[in-house]
């Protein structure tokens, strides 16, 4: 299996090679260094990961770093197209706003929360818990932003709950009080068996007051064309070999085609407002508002693998995702350390319908004998058509208030408190009007559940230089939460309950971390890590008789993580090497149980290890070239078996390839004074994953190539481009139903086809 993935590896670096010089895709640069457009050399991208100004070089974690320029430049879009080219990064996905990420193999499928943090700027948006849709995170637009960072390895000392596998950190650009500055950029393209998708940015940054005020601005506009069909079918096949597969869909008459359904807007924008009333005060207030709509998700169902979704009944599948977010950063700067205060309030709004005609003629067609007897006609006595749809409404506060040393004397330290109030509730219901000649009602399921979590925490860091350039850093966090739910549920799948079932859970408890780094010069460091990382437990909602009692609570689950990694400059800062080597001990695993009475529940049980390797190469060999090669493996499996939760010792984890690669060659030649050509190659390769639906299953291994080619001055860029340069249909995680999963059927997210464009930027 590890010599199919290297093979892949290889034919990955092969193709980028010998597509380079064609007309382009986006091009995602893992490496955390840019080539020097005057020198050739790498230069480094300033970070904030430890909440203090740094360079990737001189920070002793594992961290990969994007800046908002190449991005922009590179064509990255969206969090997916990052992490298919950043090592030790994984991800499940149904769409837009429909993705959860996940690193080092600590995979969030069993429990209720997520297991990497994800930050705005100085927000937690990482949700403690809830729902379908619970763990996944917005997908906002990328346009203006000033970088990205992406920290692996349990960040627990500094960003908290849910930061046990890593940190996802994207930071905005803010206004500058003393010069005006616009930008905007249009991209067009055309997509294989797809349409026209275009995509508006604009950025205005204003001085109000000279060096005490300004305004920044920033909108995005964005639609994507779908390719992906929904095909109504008449008559719609019934299951073959007794049952147990699904009939020929492909080759049955199409009684209604919806071309392209998986359409995609975005809407959106921020505003940020930045006042300096003297040289020690600075606040920062901004707002954000983004929409996503998409008329389906990007599924196709598999069999037969084709780009269609089949269905005997005209239902369609539409989702929304509306986001708000205000905050206030206030800093102050005193003669040795300053004080921060972050204060943050947000709101998601999501729904989403799902299909559900095919599941429930196999489900209960399996009670009243074969289903393929069981009609999809409701003329003939079947269900007829039927959809399932939930509705999600998070909001949280949050205050962060801490104080940190400034200066570079030798002893560096930081503090602090939090506070988050998290809210959400969560509506799945389906009114199934087939039901009502079988149960006497057409509700099939109206479940309500609210959930209320308050969370405290304590956090401090200190770090001292001790001789011969060693530096010893020591941080802790203490938390504390409470939660509590209310569930009810009513229709034919409450099995006749219908009373408000209520649940509590508290937990506290001290995530430590240890790190010991040898830093020479700016151009060696060599560290080594021992952190723990936890995500909050929660209350279950009792389960009623006859079922065996639930725990009416499970605990948070934990990670202790252990690290040994360098970073190095060589050749005159013409090459980088930043390379680690990693454990991760997982205990007390929230896991989803079934007991076979029809309720399931989450609890601690079993355990889970990982352990792996994650490189960033970049090399600089001539002015104007750069080629960087980023490479991870990830060995992720259950160390114990878990019955009721069908989880097997040495199974792997889901959705964790066990290698991932990308490889990224660029190139910069000036024409003249002020314009020079551009072209860059790309190649990410991602090996095959496990995931899980009605049965564990596996996704195969895939290569996703793309090129970009154009010119471009100081102040204006014309690029072509080609996404999915080969066309690649990559089946990238499996979608559960709301419903109930079935065996002779999965929805596979699949990727956009190959994408021929243009992009126009220009800056004032």
């Amino acid at each position: 299996m590890i010599g199919d993935d290297f093979v892949g590896l290889s034919t990955a670096a092969a193709c980028v090679l010998m597509c380079f010089g064609s007309l382009a895709a986006p091009v995602p640069a893992s490496a955390a260094t840019t080539a020097s457009a005057s020198a050739g050399d790498l230069e480094q991208i300033v970070v904030t990961a430890e909440k203090r100004k740094s360079t990737v070089q001189k920070t002793p974690i594992s961290i990969t770093a994007l800046s908002g320029a190449d991005l922009q430049a590179q064509g990255v879009t969206d969090l997916v197209q990052v992490a298919q080219q950043v090592p030790g990064v994984s991800f499940k996905t149904s769409g837009p706003g429909q993705t959860e990420f996940e690193m080092r193999g600590l995979t969030s499928t069993g429990g209720e929360s997520p297991t990497v943090g994800f930050y705005l700027d100085e927000t937690a948006l990482t949700p403690p818990a809830m729902a379908q849709n619970g763990k996944v995170v917005i997908d906002p637009g990328l346009f203006d932003l000033n970088r990205i960072e992406v920290l692996r390895g349990p960040q627990g000392t500094l960003y908290g709950a849910g930061s046990m596998g890593g940190t996802i950190k994207l930071v905005t650009n803010q206004p500058d009080p003393n010069r005006f500055a616009a930008s905007a950029e249009a991209i067009g393209s055309d997509t294989s068996g797809g349409g026209f998708n275009h995509t508006l940015n604009a950025m205005l940054n204003a001085p109000l007051v000279a060096g005490k005020a300004a305004l920044r601005l920033v909108v995005t506009d964005k639609f994507i064309d779908g390719w992906i069909d929904r095909d109504v079918l008449s008559p719609f096949p019934l299951e073959v070999n007794n049952s147990t597969s699904r009939g020929n869909v492909a080759a049955a008459p199409v009684a209604a085609r919806i071309a392209r359904s998986n359409w995609e807007r975005l809407k959106g924008g921020r505003a940020a407002l930045a006042l300096t009333p003297n040289d020690r005060l600075k606040l920062n207030l901004g707002v954000l508002y983004q929409r996503i709509t998409q008329g389906a998700p990007n599924t196709i169902d598999v069999p037969p693998g084709n780009e269609v979704h089949y269905q005997p009944f005209n239902v369609s599948e539409p989702f929304r995702d509306a986001f708000t977010l205000v905050d206030l950063k206030a800093q102050y700067d005193f003669d040795s350390f300053q004080v921060v205060s972050a204060t943050s309030n947000w709101e998601r709004r999501q729904g989403q319908t799902q299909d559900i005609s095919e599941a429930m003629q196999f489900y209960i067609g399996g009670f009243l004998g074969p289903p393929a007897n069981f009609p999809f006609s409701t003329a003939a006595g079947g269900l007829g058509a039927g959809s399932i749809s939930e509705d999600d409404d998070t909001r949280q506060f949050s205050e962060e208030l801490r104080v940190a040393s400034t200066g570079d004397g030798p002893w560096q330290w930081l503090g602090g408190g939090y506070y988050s109030h998290f809210h959400a509730t969560s509506h799945v219901y389906s009114y199934y009007d087939g039901f009502t000649a079988l149960f006497g009602t057409n509700n099939l399921a109206d479940n309500h559940r609210a959930l209320g979590v308050d969370q405290y925490a304590l956090f401090g860091e200190t770090s001292y230089e001790l001789p011969d350039h060693i530096k010893a850093t020591l941080g802790a966090r203490y938390f504390t939460y409470h939660s509590n739910s209310a569930t009810s549920v009513s229709g034919v799948s409450a099995n006749g309950t219908s009373a408000t079932l209520f649940g509590l859970a508290a937990n506290s408890g001290v995530t430590p971390k240890f790190n010991l780094a040898y830093i020479p010069n700016d151009d060696l460091t060599v560290y080594a890590t021992v952190a723990k990382g936890f995500r909050p437990g929660g209350p279950n909602s009792p389960i009623p008789p006859p079922c065996t009692p639930a725990p009416t609570q499970f605990g948070p689950d934990s990670v202790w993580s252990y690290e040994l990694g360098e970073k190095a400059k060589l050749f005159d800062s013409r090459v980088s090497v930043n390379g680690d080597v990693y454990y991760e001990n997982w205990a007390d695993v929230q896991q989803q149980v079934a007991p076979g009475c029809g309720y399931k529940y989450t609890t601690n049980a079993g355990k889970a290890r990982a352990y792996g390797a994650e490189l960033e190469v970049a090399v600089s060999p001539a002015q104007g070239w750069l080629l960087s090669q980023n490479v991870g493996y990830t060995h992720a499996t259950n160390s114990t078996t878990v019955p009721t939760a069908g989880v097997v010792a040495g199974d792997r984890l889901l959705d964790v390839p066990q290698v991932t690669a990308s490889t990224n060659l660029s190139f910069r030649h000036p024409l003249s004074d002020s314009l020079s050509f551009v072209a860059r190659a790309t190649n990410n390769y991602t090996s095959s994953i496990q995931d899980i639906t009605y049965t564990r299953n596996t996704l195969p291994a895939y290569d996703l190539v793309g090129a970009r080619a154009g010119v471009e001055t100081a102040r204006w860029s014309a690029t072509l481009f080609i996404d999915n340069l080969t066309d690649k249909k990559a089946f990238l995680s499996d979608t559960g139903a709301l419903s109930a999963n079935i065996s002779i059927l999965n929805r596979v997210a699949t990727n956009q086809p190959r994408t021929i464009g243009a992009d126009l930027s220009v800056k004032f």
